[in-house]
């Protein structure tokens, strides 16, 4: 398997051809806008969901001690835009009422909507820490934990107080600590945390299988086609079934990099708006060497899975398993960051389809032993090798089969001609 001007011929035209498309152009700016809509999207959501008006908040209250520090905690914040508090405390006294009928008025007043939510603050509530909250919404995770911790924080601190304990030395005492986390490597100890971690390791999985999944099906929708209309034919005629190949893979190769450096451009651009210098990026290049080689493995297996389809659905069907394998790093990416070093995760490693994938979660939060990249670099550069000489010997006899999908005994004839 040698390269030849006929296959950088080939390669040319690909890319000269598929470059101009609408598809590619659209997916080539489409693609980055996409990732900053997920990114931005649900701040901007929270943003527009924000209350225009205070919500009303009534409170009952047995013990005659939670209500006023309650109000008084929720006129310091939170805040909306206007300034005003985002929670209004509504005091709701017995007045001959049991609690019974205290409920049953609450509950009426959530049905009209002229409160919010109701909680309801038992005589008992001081010794066992337990009150109720009413709402035709107890979805909002956030207003209720902010709710339960504040009244928490004043039982607790009216219990210290009886205990004959200082609520505020006791907090001072027991106020929460600080930590900073400093990652240490070869090169030194940088500051980082599991954000940066894990967002470049998150980043680089997502363009590898968004650029695998476009130019792979790209690769295999153009073998299809062509084979079709029997423009293949004419090709071969031309040049060698594997100067084609060749060429080929060579052409979506191009336009993936111009996609990845274009991608890349705005990444950086961002990162440096952002001012975001505590990333791991001492493993970078590492990653980027990763990054190649994944791309030319798979498509080596395009290549191999679009000689043996002849019809659209056919190849929808085989790169559909593909598909399915690039998930799975996505899947257990948060489980990896908590155990790089988990023996299955190493042995995942040295699985060619996994290779790279799984180098991009662990390098960025703890390097590998050396030994263990060498030897996953030499798997993958001899795996591409093999890949690429058996899909070779697939394209040279599928890529004229048209009608029929081959038999695995076909093809395991194919590879041993």
């Amino acid at each position: 398997m040698r390269m030849t001007a006929k296959a950088f011929r080939v390669a040319r035209w690909e890319f000269i051809e598929r470059v101009k498309t609408k598809s590619y152009l659209i997916g080539l700016f489409l693609t980055p806008a996409i990732m900053a809509l997920f990114a931005a999207g649900p701040g901007l959501l929270q943003g527009s969901l924000e209350e225009k008006e205070s919500l009303v908040i009534a409170v009952h209250d047995a013990t005659g001690v939670v209500l006023d520090s309650l109000d008084a905690s929720m006129k310091r914040g939170p805040l909306l835009t206007s300034g005003k508090p985002k929670f209004t405390i509504e005091r709701v006294g017995a007045a001959g009422r049991n609690l019974a009928e205290v409920k049953a008025d609450l509950d009426s007043a959530l049905l009209r909507n002229s409160i919010s939510s109701a909680l309801i603050i038992p005589a008992t509530a001081l010794d066992s820490h337990q009150v109720e909250f009413r709402s035709r919404n107890v979805s909002d995770i956030e207003s209720t934990s902010r709710l339960e911790r504040r009244v928490s924080d004043i039982i607790s601190e009216y219990r210290l107080a009886h205990a004959g304990l200082d609520p505020e030395h006791v907090g001072e005492l027991t106020r929460s600590t600080d930590l900073r986390t400093v990652r240490v490597s070869e090169e030194g100890e940088e500051e980082s945390g599991f954000l940066e971690s894990f967002g470049i390791s998150y980043v680089f999985l997502i363009l590898l299988m968004i650029m695998i999944l476009t130019s792979g099906q790209m690769l295999v929708r153009s073998m299809v086609e062509e084979k079709s209309n029997r423009i293949v034919e004419i090709l071969v005629s031309s040049c060698s079934p594997m100067d084609l190949m060749f060429g080929k893979i060579m052409g979506i190769s191009m336009l993936g990099i111009v996609q990845v450096f274009f991608w890349s451009v705005i990444g950086t651009i961002l990162v440096l708006a952002a001012d975001l210098s505590n990333l791991p990026l001492d493993n970078i290049w590492l990653m980027l060497v990763y990054f190649v080689l994944a791309f030319l493995f798979y498509a080596s297996v395009f290549v191999a899975f679009g000689s043996l389809a002849s019809t659209e659905q056919e190849a929808q069907q085989m790169t559909g398993y593909l598909t399915m394998l690039l998930m799975l790093p996505i899947i257990i990416a948060f489980m990896a960051t908590q155990s790089p070093n988990n023996p299955i995760l190493v042995v995942l490693t040295m699985l060619p389809p996994l290779t790279s994938q799984m180098m991009f979660m662990r390098l960025p939060i703890t390097t590998p032993p050396t030994w263990e990249i060498a030897l996953s670099l030499l798997i993958l550069v001899l795996s591409i090798i093999g890949v690429t000489w058996i899909a070779g010997k697939m394209f040279r006899t599928g890529i004229l089969l048209t009608g029929k999908r081959p038999s695995l005994d076909e093809i395991f004839r194919w590879i041993r001609s």
